[in-house]
């Protein structure tokens, strides 16, 4: 029979895995079943299940639910990592929507139940690909499980540290999303530059006419043509030692301290 500190150790590691799944742009899409997210967090919770360095806390409520906050918050700030990594992607397809003109067609993603702009949706998709052939979600999962040896139940996080990485991590990212963009952004920059000249020279031609047809033209070519570049910046974003892991690791080492 199981004894109340094991139900306890499972429950609190089980909250951890399930708060961070859940909050995961990969794991919480609606084409995955939430049986799915909540039996892989259980599978995890058995095979790793910390020891509880406390005696008596299975009678004291207080202390459970301060115990159960904790393991929803450090859930929560590893996965807004995550979070923010994928973001940059959507964000760049927005970017890259506006100068084409895609920027006011929206379409229905049906994995999360959004209005999402075309190319966001197609950088989305790829980046998960990408994601899924690096082994993305195994270091994650791995990332997750060895939390405990610094942010064990009860451990303090060092919120200066946290900010601190968050706030470095979303710069570089920004960074990387405006060079996902910027080959599009240049190339309809130049096409706008182009219909000026033309509309200068021949005042008759209807430049709202011809423009869209030829900056959407542009635009899908000039992104097929940079899709090499795009899989190898979010390779770098989500490979074992990308920007993702580099940033999750600092800030478990900075909670163990």
């Amino acid at each position: 029979m199981l004894s109340p500190e094991t139900v306890v150790r499972f429950a609190l590691t089980l909250i951890r895995f399930t708060t961070f799944l859940v909050v995961t742009p990969i794991f919480s899409l609606r084409s995955v079943p939430a049986v799915t997210t909540i039996g892989l967090a259980s599978a995890a919770a058995i095979l790793i299940m910390p020891p509880l360095e406390m005696s008596g806390v299975s009678q004291s409520f207080p202390v459970l639910a301060l115990l159960v906050l904790h393991e929803v918050a450090v859930g929560l700030i590893l996965g807004f990592l995550v979070i923010l990594a994928f973001s940059i992607v959507q964000f760049a397809g927005q970017l890259t929507d506006v100068p084409i003109g895609f920027g006011m067609a929206t379409v229905l993603d049906p994995s999360t139940g959004t209005q999402m702009p075309v190319f966001s949706q197609f950088y989305f998709l790829v980046t998960v690909l990408v994601f899924f052939g690096l082994d993305g979600h195994l270091w994650l999962l791995q990332a997750l499980a060895q939390s405990y040896k610094t942010i064990p139940f009860a451990g303090l996080i060092d919120l200066e540290v946290t900010y601190e990485a968050v706030m470095a991590m979303a710069r570089e990212i920004f960074a990387i999303g405006m060079k996902l963009a910027l080959p599009v952004i240049s190339a309809i920059l130049l096409v706008d530059i182009g219909l000026g000249i033309v509309v200068r020279a021949v005042p008759q031609i209807n430049v709202f006419v011809i423009g869209f047809p030829i900056k959407i033209l542009v635009g899908m070519m000039i992104i097929l043509a940079a899709l090499p570049a795009f899989v190898a910046i979010v390779s770098q974003v989500f490979s074992y030692n990308g920007i993702l892991m580099t940033y999750l690791r600092a800030l478990l080492l900075a909670g163990g301290n």
